[in-house]
């Protein structure tokens, strides 16, 4: 025997420390006919639009290549100063070329931390079927999801569309937003930018707003410091002349439309950006997805939403799989003991989701009476209660 007389090991767990949340990381794909010494398609992860720069990424690379993508970039971090950006250029064309490459899909498996990609084309691609470029984005997506990794949408630059648009919503691509939204301020500023799409400023106002907040929410729960106490989050930064108007991706000023045309636009699938008669500002129309209103999953924040409680839960009982419990002696069935541990631990991401104000409530129910093997996998039943979103207020007011 030594001397020890006490051992004491450090324990871990007891804090309930949890890791950091990826909920405000973006990825932005731009084709770029340049792409300077930085090889193509291969991911660099960007905490400010400065390290877009250091790799060459500036504000004269946008003008000598007649291509907005530090713009984009720039967006993104003034929008979400706490973000995280990981940018990849490529020599694709299209979005159904690159999301169908093998080399894309392995750089997103090794980058699951990414919720969102938005693609920007950078020109008029002729002959660019859209209907295609859907499909091969929901398909990319789908893909993920069958290795469990949870992407919770694409964001498509749709160019040049005009207020008639034809709608998209019959597509099934409940994961894919085409993005309409321009800046006249920029369009104007080459004529190769005229039919561009704000698709850079979109991520950064999904990645500033939590999983659950609609994209066209006047205000958001958490700003960033420098507009904290400010009452609402606009588009608009006046000071540097961005967001003083809105328009569509052909050119349209919005406030030109009416509001029945405004109405058909979100009917239709398309994320346009446009401002409250009389109020300061310019939003979001909101984040309508390629598939049928009636879909549950019609709206990006109930796709946020859900993800983040399915890959909650996955993680969470993770540690339990291929696990030892007891069953009941009398039934052979699992007992009641372990079904009630399992239940808490499944729980307990819904509830920090709670906790967090994502969610209004949960339930979570794993049936008595199974009798799980290699064969019959232990079922689990599971609800989220969403929150409210109000569109719009309708008020009755009289004289007296």
């Amino acid at each position: 025997m030594s001397f020890e007389g006490v051992i004491i090991n450090q324990g871990q767990g007891g804090l309930n420390r949890t890791e950091t949340p990826t909920d405000a990381v973006m990825a932005l794909v731009a084709f770029v006919n340049d792409p300077l010494t930085n090889a193509p398609n291969e991911v660099h992860q960007l905490l400010s639009v400065l390290d877009a720069e250091a790799l060459g990424f500036d504000a004269a690379y946008d003008a000598n290549e007649a291509v907005l993508l530090h713009y984009h970039i720039s967006e993104f971090f003034r929008l979400a100063p706490n973000g995280t950006l990981k940018l990849v250029v490529t020599e694709k064309t299209t979005a159904k070329l690159f999301f169908e490459s093998d080399t894309t899909k392995a750089l997103f498996r090794a980058n699951t931390d990414v919720k969102r990609i938005g693609f920007v084309y950078n020109n008029d691609v002729v002959a660019l079927d859209i209907v295609q470029e859907i499909g091969a984005c929901q398909v990319f997506i789908n893909n993920l999801f069958l290795d469990k990794i949870y992407l919770n949408g694409i964001y498509l630059e749709a160019r040049n569309v005009a207020k008639n648009a034809i709608s998209r919503r019959t597509l099934g691509a409940g994961k894919v937003s085409l993005v309409i939204a321009q800046d006249p301020a920029i369009a104007s500023l080459d004529a190769a930018y005229s039919h561009y799409a704000a698709v850079g400023s979109i991520l950064g106002m999904r990645a500033v707003r939590k999983v659950n907040e609609n994209l066209g929410s006047v205000d958001v729960i958490s700003k960033p410091n420098a507009k904290k106490g400010e009452l609402t989050y606009p588009l608009t930064d006046s000071l540097r002349g961005l967001w003083l108007s809105a328009a569509l991706s052909n050119g349209t000023l919005v406030s030109s439309l009416a509001d029945v045309e405004k109405r058909a636009l979100t009917a239709n699938g398309y994320i346009y950006a446009g401002s409250f008669q009389g109020f300061a500002g310019v939003y979001l129309n909101g984040e309508p997805t390629c598939i049928a209103i009636s879909s549950d999953y019609s709206t990006g924040e109930n796709n946020g939403v859900w993800d983040k409680a399915a890959l909650g839960i996955r993680n969470a009982l993770l540690p339990k799989v291929r696990g030892w419990f007891q069953r009941d002696a009398a039934t052979g069935k699992l007992r009641d003991t372990a079904i009630t541990s399992l239940e808490n631990i499944g729980k307990k991401p819904l509830q920090a989701m709670l906790v967090a104000a994502e969610i209004s409530g949960f339930d979570l129910v794993i049936p008595a009476g199974q009798n799980p093997n290699d064969q019959t996998p232990l079922m689990v039943k599971t609800t989220v209660t969403l929150g409210a979103i109000i569109h719009t207020f309708e008020v009755d007011l009289s004289l007296n």
